[in-house]
Formats: C-alpha cells, structure tokens, sequence
C-alpha cells in the first residue's frame, strides 16, 4: 500500500512539473528586421524574390550565429534610416558614417564594404579633373540627392552648387542629355546600374578620386539594439579572421576595407 501511494506521489510530482513547463512558452529566437535600399551587391532583391547581397550574406551568418531570425525589407533610403532611427527595425545596412548620423544611429565596430567616389563623364567628352574641388564651381556637376560624397565635398557643397537628382538612374539620363557636365556617384552602384541601362559604352569614370568611403551596418539607439550590436561585432569578427568574409565579398564582387 505504501508502495502504491509513493508511486502515486510521484507520477502526480512528474505530471504537475510536466504542466508547469509546459505553461511557461518556448523561448523563441530573437526578431530582428534589417532594412534599406537597393545597393548594387550590397544589398539587393532578386526577380524570385530574394534578398542578396554581402549585408544580406553578412546578416544572414550574424543572425544564424546567434540563434535570431531575422529578415529583411527594401525602401526609399530616407525611409529606411528614419524606421531605424525611430526604433522601428533594429539595423540599417550600408550607410556611409558621419557625425550628424552618429547621432541618429549606433555604427557597427567596423565597416563591412569599401567604396570609391569618382566623376562620371560622357565618352568622347573632353572634361576632366584635376582633384581640385574648387575647379568643380564652374561646370554643371550631378549628385544623387541624399548621398554623401566626403567630408571634403560636402564643406564645399554650398559653394559648388550641384545639380541633385532623385537616383542613380536619373543622375545617369541626366549626363547622357548633356543636363550636367559630371556625375558624382560610385564605381560600385554605377557600373551596375550602366549594365542594366545598356550604357556602359557611352559613360565613363576620370580619375583622380574623389574620396573613398565605407560602408556599416548600422543600429537603432535602444539598450537591446546595443546588446545586438556588441554581439554581432563579435561574430563579425570571427567571420573576418575566420576567411568567412574574404569568400563573401569575393563572390559578391565587393571591396572589403582593410
């Protein structure tokens, strides 16, 4: 009797441990949203549907590392830094850093790609550049509206007076009407964009550069989005010195910073 009363105790004992757990939910795997805009191998969205490029592939390795699930969304690049800024997705990819989005933004450790900034000119055009921003003051020159061209550029900007256009696409139909003399832009987003256009044989970029910039991921000003980001600056290193990254970057044909 006794016995059977212990045996009891103990199957109650397992069933009520049993239910308890089972009340308390599974731990789920953190949600985490990364947004922007269409950057040529960057960050991107194929015909199927999918979303590549080396921030995507970075993300996608970050996230897994840790146990997330994360996805991705493509918008106007204003919209994208202001969902960012306002706590409505965790982490931005790609932007240039400077002081003003320092303010808006916490910056990942270390930047993920490298682009250079350089003038595009008609073929056949008989312009060129000395690398010398005041020379810029007299001919017509093209910038893409919300882009950043280099701490020199923009101190002279208000000087210089460049044409804005709404994107890369118009900025480029713009130089082939002979609407501005140069196009600002850089050699990443516009090589790819001519091949889309099927004009790479009638632009073409001068030297010398204009500026180099890199590009990060981004995150949003909160103490779990700071917890993210110290975590995937971790990780990150890991795919660096692992050789994870150099094979990223390679496929994507992307320029790493040193």
């Amino acid at each position: 009797m006794y016995r059977a009363r212990a045996a009891l105790k103990l199957v109650l004992t397992f069933l009520l441990f049993a239910s308890l757990h089972l009340a308390v939910p599974a731990s789920h795997a953190a949600q985490v949203l990364a947004v922007g805009t269409e950057f040529a191998n960057v960050f991107e969205r194929n015909v199927a549907g999918e979303y590549t490029g080396l921030g995507a592939d970075i993300l996608r390795a970050l996230a897994k590392q840790n146990g997330d699930d994360i996805r991705f969304e493509i918008y106007p690049w204003a919209r994208a830094q202001w969902m960012v800024e306002n706590e409505q997705a965790q982490i931005l990819i790609g932007p240039y850093r400077t002081t003003e989005r320092e303010g808006k933004f916490a910056f990942a450790k270390r930047a993920f790609y490298r682009d250079l900034i350089v003038l595009y000119v008609r073929k056949g055009s008989d312009l060129s550049w000395d690398g010398n921003y005041a020379s810029l003051h007299g001919p017509r020159l093209g910038v893409i509206n919300g882009w950043i061209y280099g701490a020199q550029f923009e101190s002279m900007r208000s000087g210089i007076k460049p044409v804005l256009a709404n994107t890369l696409t118009n900025g480029l139909n713009m130089l082939l009407a002979k609407r501005v003399d140069f196009l600002a832009t850089n050699i990443r987003n516009t090589e790819a964009a001519m091949k889309a256009m099927g004009i790479s044989n009638e632009l073409q970029m001068i030297e010398p550069l204009m500026d180099i910039q890199d590009g990060y991921l981004a995150y949003c000003k909160n103490a779990s989005c700071e917890q993210l980001r110290s975590r995937y600056d971790e990780l990150y290193e890991q795919l660096r010195t692992g050789g994870v990254l150099q094979l990223m970057a390679r496929r994507q044909g992307v320029r790493l910073p040193p």
